[in-house]
């Protein structure tokens, strides 16, 4: 587990990660043998090249929109929604703005 979460107190995820400029911030969360999870910030005008799923998984927007690629077919995003992939599954992710998501990949 990272150590920015404390046990007993409520925080927010969008929180925890600030944008870097021109970047995409990245910071693991917590992970184990079978699963990760990530807090990802994309700085506006950044992406995420075509790449596959190591295991399935789940974005879930936190702060500001995107566009998903997957497997060839735009997909939208925004704060309160969830999107899946699969393992193996040919994924892009650009933001459309400044855009925050965590990510959880199921890797077993």
């Amino acid at each position: 587990m990272n150590n920015l979460i404390k046990s007993g107190e409520v925080f927010k995820l969008s929180e925890l990660l600030p944008y870097k400029a021109g970047e995409i911030a990245d910071m693991e969360v917590a992970s184990n043998d079978g699963m990760r999870f990530f807090l990802k910030a994309f700085d506006e005008g950044t992406s995420l090249a075509a790449h596959k799923a190591p295991g399935d998984a789940i974005v879930i927007a936190l702060e500001g929109r995107a566009i998903i690629n997957y497997e060839g077919e735009d997909y939208h995003i925004k704060p309160g929604e969830t999107f899946r992939f699969d393992k193996g599954g040919l994924h892009s992710v650009t933001a459309d703005g400044k855009f925050k998501m965590a990510l959880v990949i199921a890797l077993k």
